[in-house]
């Protein structure tokens, strides 16, 4: 089976999602005019905030973080804590983060205040977990209210160590015999659905394999080089933005959004909770690096594993309008010219800055 997509003039024009049957288009309607808000708002255009004071900024932050249940000190108003880490299990003493102590929590896991999957359906235990990736709120050297945490602004250690713990959380929901599949899942920005803005993650069990993960096996049973096809599909058209050990980093059409990137390891076809040190240090910085890049943007993903399948991550970034008409989405036609050379540029820069520094 071969993907189905049609060119034109040497450029793709529509591509078809193996996985959902979905097709993507690629024309100019994101450019068209959106007038909704323009047209139904009576309120005058808002002016861009003013900027704070130091000392106005001081006290603001002070409240936001009394009243955010996932910042320290408010660690009674979450439900039970099921594991953390300190700054000190993350980053040698010399390295410590300013302002925090080795003792201090740097990540917590909590179970979510809702279930995202019924309890009753995980043998009596609610199964969606919280990890909070980091204890700090606000960016160092943060000047305003929005200037809050963000994942790829972590250092790439911090974020193996995020996906370690979450690999234990896996384990852990695994142990539940009712608990059949586990996912890491995180909304950035709340236009991705985030409800809280302290920077989280979920990990999340079910009473059975997730839809999406069986379609993936499923249709990678029938047709095993589907993986390696649409890699050579996506570099072929200059959508290629990290390739090495084994991991490619690629925008791709298979999402359920018009503005989607993978994180593909072909060398690794088994659970995340059974990956190698070593293999889950290399992902990790493919993943960081790809975080970096795409900066504090709104955005949601998920991290897919199992027997069957390679080891990947989807992100589904918002910067575009969403619409799906008829099983159909859309992209911009310059999307390789204008959109992923500077995104590719970035990756590459950083990925070179980080051998530099372990050399």
């Amino acid at each position: 089976m071969g993907i189905e997509y049609g060119v034109k003039d040497g450029a793709l024009l529509w591509i078809r999602n193996p996985f959902t049957g979905a097709v993507l288009y690629f024309n100019e309607i994101h450019r068209k005019p959106h007038s909704f808000r323009r047209l139904t708002n009576t309120s005058p255009p808002k002016s861009a905030p003013q900027a704070l004071s130091p000392e106005t900024f001081n006290s603001e932050a002070r409240r936001v973080q009394s009243a955010c249940v996932f910042c320290p000190g408010n660690e009674a108003q979450t439900t039970h804590e099921v594991m953390r880490m300190s700054y000190g299990d993350v980053y040698p003493p010399e390295a410590l983060p300013d302002g925090c102590a080795a003792d201090d929590w740097a990540m917590r896991v909590v179970q979510n205040l809702v279930p995202r999957i019924p309890e009753v359906c995980t043998g009596g235990r609610n199964e969606s977990y919280v990890i909070m990736e980091d204890a700090r709120h606000f960016l160092p050297g943060a000047t305003a209210l929005g200037d809050v945490m963000w994942s790829g602004a972590l250092p790439a250690g911090h974020i193996e160590h995020t996906l370690r713990l979450a690999t234990r959380v896996m384990r852990h929901s695994l142990d539940n015999p009712a608990v059949k599949s586990v996912l890491i899942r995180k909304h950035q920005g709340r236009e991705s659905g985030a409800s809280q803005p302290h920077i989280h993650m979920q990990v999340i069990g079910v009473d059975r394999v997730f839809p999406t993960i069986e379609r993936e096996i499923e249709v990678t049973d029938r047709h095993p080089e589907m993986w390696s096809e649409s890699i050579d599909l996506m570099r072929t058209f200059g959508f290629q933005l990290e390739a090495g050990d084994g991991i490619v980093t690629q925008w791709s059409p298979f999402g359920s959004f018009s503005r989607h990137f993978e994180i593909i390891s072909l060398e690794d076809w088994q659970p995340l909770t059974t990956l190698s040190e070593a293999r889950m240090h290399v992902f990790s910085q493919y993943v960081h690096r790809l975080l970096r890049v795409l900066g504090p943007d709104p955005y949601d993903l998920e991290i897919h594993h199992g027997e069957g399948i390679p080891l990947h991550l989807h992100l589904n970034a918002r910067r575009y309008v969403y619409a799906n008409i008829g099983g159909t989405l859309n992209a911009p036609s310059d999307l390789a010219e204008n959109v992923l050379p500077p995104t590719r540029e970035m990756i590459q820069s950083l990925a070179q800055r980080m051998r530099d520094t372990q050399a």
